[in-house]
């Protein structure tokens, strides 16, 4: 359980950090998961908002569920694997959003 809790908190440190490399953005990282509706829904980049925001989070939050009870190693990496591609699609949507403005 400790090497899923240090693997779990990695991969989203290394996302926040690749999503803003000069960390001059911090003070919006609250807003990170929007990143993944603006991956999937470029046309709809600006509408984001709270309902959009909790629904994002909620998506992470299930996943977190499943991937912390996941009892076999194959599970674990799967449920992993689609936290790395949920991860870089955020990342994606981020800096997307980021060159618009």
């Amino acid at each position: 359980m400790r090497y899923k809790i240090i693997s779990y908190i990695a991969a989203w440190l290394a996302a926040l950090v690749a999503t803003d490399p000069t960390l001059g953005l911090w003070s919006l990282a609250y807003l990170f998961p929007l990143g993944l509706f603006a991956f999937f829904f470029p046309a709809h980049r600006e509408e984001g908002g709270w309902t959009v925001l909790i629904g994002v989070v909620a998506l992470y939050l299930v996943h977190a569920f499943f991937y912390f009870r996941a009892r076999t190693t194959r599970s674990s990496l799967i449920w992993a694997g689609l936290l790395l591609a949920l991860l870089i699609c955020n990342v994606a949507g981020c800096r997307a959003i980021n060159h618009l403005h």
